[in-house]
């Protein structure tokens, strides 16, 4: 063997109980051991990579990136995936952690995340047991997640809590025709839109709400139906340099709510500092859910649609939205917990920008059947979807326990050296 090749050996406890020391020797502990301590690896890697390590790139980057302050804050992209189950057991508290201390750059999950992270804030999902019959939790109205049990009463309490909200989205979905008053120097920031055969506000700097909003009169007499297109902002800005303050006409188009988007407002409704949303809406961290209609939520938007029907909830935006986040990435890094769409999506997502630079995997799939949730890093290797020059992870576990030692190891150190930092900039 190569004299450079490490040995295995574990912890030895007759030098004491060193958690420190014991964690750094799964490395050499071998089997799945060792795979957590290359898992550890990877996601400090994550966290202390800076664009100040690299040097800079005049085919890849803008002249503003040759800036020293700008390349040593500019960090590692990490998307983080969880299926819902995560959220049902007790790594609830370890993601909202993640999320209050801002250790992430965004998330992709499953419905049942979303519904549960709510249902939480409200009511506790109780322990219970794996062995426990299915049939008389039935008749007693309890739903067992393993081994843990929900009662029925905590959906009914979602169900009462999201319907208002569903009602509010649906209304600012809708297009509404209003009166605004603009000041002169309001008026003349305006930038317009004529590229579609009306006139869109393109920009209002001190009225964002205008923006996208399509003139269609002024003062209630000039009515730009009636003037030829081309004649339009000549007609506006005539309008502008002879009046002390203008009156539009316009039509303001409604919201086209996103799955991120739905997250997003919940987050901000819950207000509850216990939650993983609200967390990620102080922090600006969007939450993807492709599948959110798959769970409670889904079962709510479809009983309101018999009462209230149109909502709309748009796919496409977020598809966008995560693809640009890594394609726009200077270093991306995958931290995935289970598999399903969150896997693949964080995964797809990353083939946008030719793969991630350092993935953790843990589940406990199988490659056999050939799914994408068994499938190891390497399989994505071939999609593109992991840089193959990477040094990607997959620990094979229950995460339920693995990932709250992973953080202990990472993250948790991370917020800690942010706060010696800042203690020291105080001095």
């Amino acid at each position: 063997m190569p004299e450079d090749t490490p040995q295995c050996r574990g912890y030895d406890f007759n030098k004491g109980l060193d958690y420190e020391a014991m964690f750094r020797s799964f490395l050499t502990h071998g089997f799945q051991a060792t795979h957590f301590g290359l898992a550890v690896e990877q996601i400090n890697m994550m966290l202390r990579w800076r664009l100040s390590q690299e040097t800079f790139d005049p085919s890849k980057e803008t002249d503003d990136m040759k800036d020293p302050k700008v390349r040593a804050t500019t960090k590692c992209t990490i998307f983080m995936g969880y299926t819902s189950n995560m959220v049902s057991c007790g790594n609830r508290e370890v993601i909202r952690y993640l999320l209050q201390h801002n250790l992430v750059s965004a998330v992709v999950t499953t419905g049942g995340a979303i519904e549960e992270d709510i249902m939480k804030c409200y009511n506790p999902h109780y322990m219970g047991d794996f062995k426990l019959s299915g049939r008389e939790l039935r008749l007693k109205g309890i739903n067992r997640i393993g081994n843990l049990l929900v009662p029925n009463a905590n959906y009914i309490k979602f169900e009462d809590w999201l319907k208002p909200l569903l009602l509010d989205m649906l209304k600012e979905q809708k297009s509404v025709t209003k009166e605004v008053t603009l000041s002169k120097k309001e008026a003349r920031d305006l930038v317009f839109d004529q590229s579609n055969g009306g006139v869109v506000i393109k920009e209002c700097p001190k009225r964002e709400s205008l923006e996208k909003a399509q003139v269609i009169g002024i003062e209630g007499k000039l009515v730009l139906g009636n003037i030829p297109v081309e004649n339009h902002h000549a007609a506006l800005s005539e309008h502008f340099n002879t009046n002390a303050s203008v009156t539009l006409t316009v039509i303001v188009p409604g919201v086209v709510w996103s799955p991120s988007m739905i997250i997003r407002k919940m987050g901000e409704k819950i207000n509850n500092k216990e939650s993983c949303l609200y967390w990620a809406y102080k922090n600006d961290i969007p939450i993807f859910c492709p599948a959110i209609t798959d769970g409670a939520v889904g079962d709510v938007v479809f009983f309101n649609s018999y009462k209230n029907p149109g909502l709309i909830i748009d796919t496409a935006k977020d598809i966008r939205k995560i693809n640009e986040m890594a394609m726009n990435a200077h270093k991306t890094g995958m931290l995935i917990l289970g598999g399903g769409v969150v896997k693949h999506h964080i995964c797809n997502a990353n083939l946008m920008r030719n793969g991630a630079d350092y993935s953790v995997f843990i589940n406990t799939g199988q490659e056999f059947d050939g799914s994408d949730s068994g499938a190891r890093p390497d399989e994505a290797i071939s999609w593109g979807k992991i840089k193959i020059d990477a040094k990607p992870v997959k620990v094979y576990g229950d995460a339920s326990f693995i990932f709250p030692l992973l953080v202990s190891q990472t993250f948790a150190k991370e917020v800690a050296r942010r706060g010696r930092e800042e203690e020291e900039s105080k001095k």
